[in-house]
């Protein structure tokens, strides 16, 4: 076995460490884990075993394990015309290497792995799981993740593209039957409340719509909710339309039968006409924690503002607790009509917003909603806005020194 490590020289090695890579990349989304490393082995073990028996001792180099994956990946990324051809390709090469090659081809380790490497996509593709099935995502969904929002929103494809690329893809899922990717999915927790999170990137391969899996996919993503005790997941969307035509209608339809209330509309938020829409999935069989004791501080300072998430100028405003009353929110409002924000946005727990709300209304803010029991029980996160260019729609690309 030692023999799979030893390697003639350092391109020998690099040459193999390559193939690995690249057929792994395709061939472990197929075969999970322990599926691929069950693969390496076999061949590492396998092949050995037959260049030992036929050739003799002296075997070096980990080509075995790369035929082996290299084969999968053929066969996993191959189309039904393509699979005899690949078939065929493999079988020319090892007769080429038996006929033309040197004793330093290990050519009876190639034969079997390659040999093995179908043998794993065959048992896969037989009883594999059929039925459409929530998994990790990895990397190397990416490409077939992006391509499925891209038939929505191109915007957001890239948006995501570029969100996973640097974030990673934790806590993220895709929707798989076989080897095909239908759908994406996932969750972000919220970091000022437990048990909180939010809908991550949620899209279906619109050649799958009307068959339920939408459905299916938000029912075994709130499983996966369940089983890490979140107790409320909030959906964030918006009322987009082009040629009059409700964009994202269906997926509005598919929360609300799936129990989602929608509890936040915020007017123009993405753009003057398209409203950011908030939506609410409860987990009755998690509670929210009991309401904390009453504070003492009941004020508000003003700290700033900068470019709210999504939004087409508009400012989400900074802010901390003082002892009494409404600091600062003019000069705040000021800097931000000044730096081209058309309306400002204000997000507070409810104890806050009750205490204030009517300086907050003196300063031109209006109430869009709340999220009910976002920090604990019968503590809100209220929504205000503020409009700041009430007529001017041309307003200067609204930015901060932030």
């Amino acid at each position: 076995m030692t023999g799979v490590l030893r390697h003639g020289s350092v391109l020998h090695l690099a040459v193999n460490a390559l193939i690995i890579a690249l057929a792994g990349w395709h061939v472990e989304p197929r075969l999970g884990h322990m599926g691929t490393v069950l693969l390496m082995l076999a061949c590492a073990v396998l092949g050995t075993g037959a260049e030992l028996v036929i050739v003799g001792p002296g075997y070096a180099g980990a080509s075995g394990v790369a035929y082996g994956l290299g084969s999968c990946a053929a066969l996993s990324v191959a189309s039904k015309k393509q699979r005899p051809w690949f078939l065929l390709w493999g079988a020319a090469l090892l007769a080429a290497e038996l006929h033309f090659a040197d004793e330093s081809l290990a050519i009876y380790s190639h034969a079997v792995s390659a040999a093995l490497g179908g043998v794993f996509y065959m048992f896969e593709n037989l009883f594999g799981t059929k039925a459409p099935a929530l998994k990790p995502m990895v990397l190397n969904h990416l490409s077939r993740v992006v391509e499925i929002i891209a038939q929505t929103d191109e915007d957001d494809a890239a948006e995501a593209e570029a969100a996973m690329l640097s974030q990673g893809v934790s806590n993220m899922f895709i929707l798989k039957q076989g080897s095909s990717i239908l759908g994406v999915t996932g969750y972000t927790p919220d970091t000022e409340a437990d048990g909180v999170a939010w809908l991550s990137w949620t899209y279906l391969d619109q050649d799958c719509a009307g068959q339920g899996l939408g459905r299916q996919m938000m029912s075994d993503l709130f499983q996966k909710l369940t089983d890490r005790q979140m107790r409320k997941l909030f959906i964030e969307t918006s009322d987009y339309a082009e040629d009059g035509e409700q964009i994202y209608a269906a997926a509005h339809r598919m929360y609300e039968e799936f129990g989602a209330d929608l509890e936040v509309t915020v007017p123009d938020y993405h753009e003057p006409g398209e409203a950011k829409m908030i939506y609410a999935l409860v987990n009755h069989d998690q509670a929210a924690p009991p309401a904390p004791e009453l504070k003492v501080s009941n004020g508000i300072q003003f700290t700033g503002a900068e470019k709210a998430p999504e939004g087409d100028k508009v400012a989400g405003l900074n802010w901390q607790e003082t002892g009494k009353g409404l600091e600062g929110a003019e000069a705040v409002l000021a800097d931000a009509a000044v730096n081209g924000a058309r309306m400002a946005v204000l997000v507070l727990p409810s104890d806050l917003s009750t205490a204030n709300s009517a300086a907050l209304r003196s300063q031109g803010f209006k109430l869009c909603g709340s999220l009910k029991d976002f920090y604990s029980l019968g503590l809100q996160q209220d929504w205000w806005v503020c409009s700041l260019h009430p007529n001017d729609k041309d307003c200067p690309e609204f930015h901060t020194e932030n």
